[in-house]
């Protein structure tokens, strides 16, 4: 466990412990941070030098979650040390240093696998076979919205802050990933009506991007409204697919089909996605699990990103 962040604490050690594996060390540049966790989730060693831990015979696998600024020594370490990664997303700050790591880790002969729970989502996967089954004919746009007063990222620790740029960040690349994951479709253009996304005081961001097969995504993010539940629409010339909630993480969701003019529910059961996440994670060792998200992907979402940053700086589409 190579950071100490809230998701990890709370949720992660006890999905890598269900599909049974034991976390055995945590690693962190903060002594003191390591044994608290350490001591709190019942993990038995702890250490502030990553290759201390790497060094250990019986460690298979790493899971990441430091700070993004983190992330790069931790992959780096870890693809030398050939162990395979489980890391949040996104990897890196910027797609350059992304790409880096991402062949690092394929010359290593390491797994360098992505910790998004948009994939995970069962509601999400089953929109992605639907649209793949024909089951709203052929698609031509994808709408995500979602928003919510800001709320810094949950953390174990009082002086780690978070911007409202870093978590647009994180939420652009997110939905980029997403969209890509559900249509199979890779982007192309890229047109903005606001500003840059790392921008700390950026309240709203707006974008819509042009995709390889013709479809059109449209996005909206943003953190000066009253929270809203979130809405992740699929939308054919046959019918359309619409997820409520799937987003706001605080429950499953809802899946709605929608033809001839009539709205149907469609009965999914959710599983627990850090769970799932572990699972495909552990999966993708023995075999390729198409649904997860790799270092690969998180390199174009984060390509993206910068090409929405430019497009706004630029006033044009790019």
């Amino acid at each position: 466990m190579m950071g100490t962040g809230s998701i990890a604490a709370e949720h992660m050690v006890a999905a890598i412990r269900s599909v049974g594996h034991a976390p055995l060390w945590v690693v962190s540049r903060n002594r003191e941070y390591a044994r608290f966790f350490s001591e709190d989730l019942d993990i038995p060693k702890t250490s502030v030098e990553a290759r201390q831990a790497l060094r250990d015979p019986l460690v298979n696998f790493v899971y990441i979650s430091a700070l993004r600024e983190r992330r790069k020594h931790y992959i780096s370490t870890a693809a030398k040390a050939g162990k395979h990664i489980l890391c949040d997303g996104p990897i890196a700050t910027s797609s350059r240093v992304a790409g880096t790591l991402a062949a690092q880790c394929k010359d290593a002969g390491v797994a360098l696998v992505v910790n998004q729970p948009a994939r995970a989502s069962t509601i999400h996967q089953t929109m992605r076979r639907l649209l793949a089954e024909g089951e709203i004919g052929t698609l031509q746009s994808l709408l995500i919205i979602r928003g919510a007063p800001f709320r810094p990222s949950p953390t174990r620790r009082t002086e780690q802050t978070t911007e409202r740029g870093d978590l647009h960040l994180d939420l652009t690349a997110e939905d980029i990933d997403l969209a890509r994951f559900l249509t199979g479709q890779e982007p192309l253009g890229v047109s903005t009506l606001r500003l840059d996304v790392t921008d700390a005081d950026v309240d709203q961001v707006s974008y819509a991007i042009g995709m390889s097969a013709g479809a059109l995504f449209q996005a909206y993010e943003s953190f000066a409204i009253a929270e809203i539940e979130s809405v992740v629409m699929l939308a054919g010339d046959h019918g359309a697919l619409t997820a409520h909630g799937t987003l706001n993480g605080k429950g499953s969701g809802t899946l709605i089909r929608r033809l001839n003019g009539r709205n149907e529910l469609i009965p999914v059961r959710e599983r627990d996605q850090h769970f799932a996440t572990v699972e495909g994670f552990l999966a993708t060792l023995q075999r390729q699990a198409k649904w997860m998200c790799r270092g690969d992907d998180s390199v174009i979402a984060l390509r993206t990103v910068e090409a929405i940053v430019s497009a706004s700086r630029k006033r044009r589409t790019v």
